[in-house]
């Protein structure tokens, strides 16, 4: 049986806002998706502060205030980083073969790892990192 637990990057949500981005309609199915088949669905603080930080300055203040608003009524799951999620962060980035691995990217895998969540929804690139998989919608 696959796994239920999908962690959310920052891209899925923008492109959901957004609806003149080119992923906006891939991001409305996966979201669809995840309702209908009860998926239990996490991001962290940095997520929502991209997020935030991307419709305000793309969009509007406006739009960006009511993602805030339906994320604090949504049941998306909060997860907060701890110093040994960071630590490990640290060490991953430094010991990465390429230099184009960023810090919240990295900790996002980190994240989703220590807990158990095995799909990180995506629409770029995701590296590599402890054996977790970019979500893709069945065909």
């Amino acid at each position: 049986m696959q796994s239920k637990k999908v962690f959310l990057s920052p891209d899925v949500f923008v492109a959901y806002i957004d609806r003149a981005d080119p992923k906006h309609l891939h991001a409305t199915a996966l979201f669809r998706y995840f309702a209908q088949e009860r998926y239990v669905l996490y991001v962290n603080p940095n997520t929502i502060s991209t997020v935030y930080q991307k419709v305000s300055h793309t969009i509007s203040a406006f739009v960006a205030k009511d993602f805030l608003k339906a994320m604090s009524l949504s049941t998306i799951n909060l997860l907060h980083s701890e110093e040994s999620d960071v630590k490990l962060v640290y060490k991953t980035i430094i010991n990465y073969q390429s230099t184009e691995l960023s810090f919240d990217e990295t900790l996002l895998s980190v994240m989703a790892s220590r807990r158990s969540i095995p799909f990180i929804c995506t629409f770029s690139y995701l590296h590599p990192l402890f054996g977790l998989s970019i979500f893709y919608l069945p065909i």
